[in-house]
């Protein structure tokens, strides 16, 4: 059987090399897409699945319920909670709070200094929850002291070189020794807890002077790991009034999040996480795979008429219908056999390109049997479904039908609606691309009520309030710097909120409105180009403006002030009142709204200075950095553009955006292959009767118009369906942002235009073709 399979097989190849050629491409081009797809997919699917016992390591996140009906959820929860659910609940075997330094620390090694952000503090239970293996010093007890810090193998080579550094002393801020007890191996590509030095909680209280007991400052994460044998469910179920146990007017649930959904799975409900770009990128490799495979389908049944004498000839000489299907099966499989071994060597050559464009470290997964075995069972089904059909229809030919001449009529309907799905498939694709891309464009020019051109900002070190300010008289001074400010956060990382807030009048409907508060310097509205509406900015022309307040128009909105300015305010019992209001910008992502913000100075929470420059950047950071180094020169000189980080907003859009597109080009070209090959047969069929009319002096212009109109019907009525399809997708996926783009008809003529164009093309191409031969070459055996 196997013998008479390759020779059906290598005397196809021979004897129809473009079908065959067309055939293996265009199964070559499905797998290589999928098997790109199902890399990335395998990657992020395994995000986390080094740790140990995943399936018992639970995130705490908090859900806030506002009078408005909204929930709020977050995974920042209170200082003492990690320890007090400990004790409370047996099921929780280990705990842990987390907290990633707050700004940069300058880490210091026998006087050379390394500025460093990627700093977590947590407690030691934070060993045994996650499985980051310690490569040197004490696997047992990490922190042996409270002045121990631990350090990634990455960030220990950088400052101590090859030399061993347990035991050696890290100075913090040029005031804090620390000493290293631990050398940890470096997380992995693929974990979504990253850090490059660890340290423990003691240090939170030392640098910060924070309270850790407050049950109402949510500031860390809290991670759990419980016993073996327990219900998730139930715990839930007993976490959830724990926060209002003790804050009898608390508006906090808690939940738990399974550690295997942390990396994919959003916890707030308004958005998208990234588990949906994973869903749709499978769709799309399972479309493509069933374009690839329609084309075969297409491709091969078109051939029928060549096949028929092939399939009589067996059956007379004995062969069974069983036997027939197997055999063409069999083909069929051969075929994708061939076509992945071409889509190995494409995914290797294009992979790194793959990666660049996902920012992930890919690779092919040789070893990885799971992989292995999907990707076989991926091209055992699509051999299966690409000859199923013609193994069918083939295998049915009757010799005696065949010896007369009579043909198969149903055929070429179902190659038409083949291509009619192809077409339907590829178009709803392109439509799909076009607007994420429109999307993409419209958040990315958006008015975000601010200008980020050309603004940059520094994270400062401990002792900011002794440098600020004769840094900023400094600063000032150089040509080409207009403004400078300082805020505890960037208007791209707002993250401060509080509930805690009184003004007169203040009803029942409007407790536990969630307000952002922000801590600003003066020329903070100038430097980032803000509009005041009413009232003014902070101005050291009106003394310390100490308990003064700047709204947003979402926050007077939410108070339903009568009298703005001048209004009394009340936060964490402090009074003060309502200076100005600032025109609504966008703090966050535009996926959503303005939210409520209130801005006051406090000097003591500052943590950034921020820098409006000219447009001459290069020379006027070049003074910039050497003031700083004059005057701290014990820190590194780093910055960055606020405009970078707010597109960094939209990494993950734009990054589908540009698969997308990337793989509906590819689809097209599939389609395009389907398309070729129905018009190539029905041209060859027609040869002799445009043989015949152009013997009779006909022209070939009548025969043209017949099979465009033909055609052109079945491509516009793929355009109809598929603008159903892809309307209803893109609106359901519109509503996930809070500022969106309508969606317009262009994109739908657009892709119409784009679909007839290239099957006038493809048409035009064979007609053309067959023109050019000669009636006599084409009627000689007649």
């Amino acid at each position: 059987m196997l013998k008479i399979l390759l020779n059906t097989v290598l005397r196809s190849l021979y004897r129809q090399k473009a079908y065959s050629l067309m055939n293996i491409f265009g199964l070559a081009t499905g797998v290589t897409c999928t098997l790109l797809i199902l890399i990335w997919v395998e990657y992020e699917t395994g995000f986390d699945k080094f740790n140990e016992d995943i399936d018992q390591v639970y995130s705490v996140f908090e859900n806030q319920n506002y009078a408005d009906g909204d929930v709020f959820s977050v995974y920042s929860t209170p200082g003492p909670l990690a320890e007090s659910i400990k004790k409370s609940f047996p099921e929780i075997k280990y705990s842990t709070r987390m907290v990633t330094t707050w700004g940069q620390l300058a880490l210091s090694v026998n006087g050379k200094s390394f500025v460093e952000d990627g700093g977590k503090i947590v407690d030691e239970d934070f060993f045994n929850i996650f499985t980051f293996p310690i490569v040197k010093g004490d696997r047992d007890k990490p922190f042996k002291e409270e002045n121990s810090i631990v350090l990634t193998e990455k960030i220990a080579q950088k400052m101590f070189g090859d030399s061993n550094p347990i035991g050696r002393v890290v100075e913090i801020n040029s005031k804090y020794n620390y000493q290293v007890s631990a050398v940890i191996q470096n997380p992995p590509a693929n974990s979504s807890i990253v850090f490059d030095f660890i340290l423990p909680f003691q240090f939170f209280e030392k640098l910060w002077a924070y309270d850790l007991n407050d049950w109402e400052a949510n500031t860390f994460h809290t991670f759990i790991k419980t016993e073996k044998k327990h219900s998730s469910v139930d715990l839930s179920a007993q976490l959830r009034p724990y926060i209002k146990d003790r804050i009898p007017h608390s508006n906090v649930e808690l939940d738990l999040q399974a550690f295997e959904r942390y990396h994919l799975y959003a916890i707030n409900t308004n958005k998208i996480g990234p588990i949906w770009y994973v869903r749709v990128f499978l769709l799309v490799a399972v479309l493509i795979l069933l374009i690839a495979c329609f084309n075969y389908m297409n491709l091969a049944t078109a051939r029928s008429a060549r096949r028929a004498k092939e399939v009589a000839i067996r059956k007379v000489v004995g062969a069974q219908r069983r036997g027939l299907i197997s055999l063409f099966l069999g083909e069929s499989i051969f075929f994708t056999l061939i076509a992945l071994g071409i889509a190995v060597v494409l995914v290797e050559l294009f992979l790194p390109v793959f990666s660049d464009l996902t920012d992930r470290n890919l690779s092919l997964g040789i070893n990885n049997i799971k992989f292995l075995f999907s990707v076989s069972a991926m091209v055992l089904l699509t051999g299966i479904i690409s000859g199923s059909y013609p193994a069918l229809f083939l295998s049915s030919f009757l010799p005696i039908q065949v010896i007369r001449g009579v043909s198969r009529k149903d055929s070429a309907l179902l190659r038409k609606v083949l291509v009619l799905i192809q077409f339907t498939m590829s178009i709803a694709l392109f439509i799909c691309s076009g607007i994420i891309y429109q999307q993409l464009e419209f958040l990315q020019e958006s008015d975000v009520g601010y200008n980020t051109n050309d603004l940059v900002y520094i994270e400062m070190v401990e002792d900011f309030n002794s440098i600020y300010p004769k840094l900023k008289s400094e600063l000032v001074k150089i040509p080409g710097v207009y403004w400078v400010t300082a805020a505890n956060q960037m208007p791209v990382n707002f993250t401060n909120s509080t509930w805690d807030v009184n003004w007169p009048g203040k009803t029942e409907n409007s407790e536990d409105i969630l307000f952002q508060l922000s801590f600003v310097d003066y020329d903070f509205i100038e430097t980032f180009e803000m509009n005041v509406i009413q009232g003014r900015g902070f101005s050291k022309f009106h003394g310390e403006d100490s308990l003064k307040f700047i709204i947003n128009e979402t926050a007077a909105e939410k108070m339903n002030m009568v009298q703005t300015i001048g209004e009394a305010l009340q936060i964490w019992g402090y009074s003060g009142e309502v200076i100005g209001i600032v025109k609504d910008f966008n703090f966050s992502s535009l996926q959503v709204g303005v939210e409520p913000l209130i801005m006051m100075r406090n000097p003591t929470a500052f943590k950034y200075i921020g820098i409006r420059i000219g447009d001459d950047v290069e020379p006027i950071l070049n003074k910039v950095r050497k003031v700083w180094d004059l005057m701290v020169p014990n820190v590194p000189f780093t910055y960055r553009f606020l405009e970078e980080d707010f597109k960094y907003f939209y990494t993950a859009e734009s990054r589908m955006s540009k698969i997308f597109v990337s793989f509906t080009l590819i689809a097209f070209v599939i389609s395009c292959l389907g398309l070729f090959g129905l018009v190539s047969f029905i041209t060859e069929r027609k040869s002799r009767e445009m043989a015949l009319r152009k013997v009779f002096g006909a022209n070939m212009d009548t025969v043209f118009q017949l099979l465009l109109k033909e055609f052109f019907k079945w491509v516009m009525l793929s355009n109809a369906v598929a603008w159903v399809i892809s309307f209803f997708v893109m609106e359901w996926w519109l509503k996930g942002f809070a500022y969106r783009i309508d969606i317009g008809i262009g994109i739908f003529i657009l892709s119409g235009f784009v679909s007839l164009l290239i099957t006038f093309v493809t048409v035009y191409q064979q007609i053309w073709k067959l023109a050019l031969k000669a009636p006599a070459h084409v009627l000689k055996y007649e």
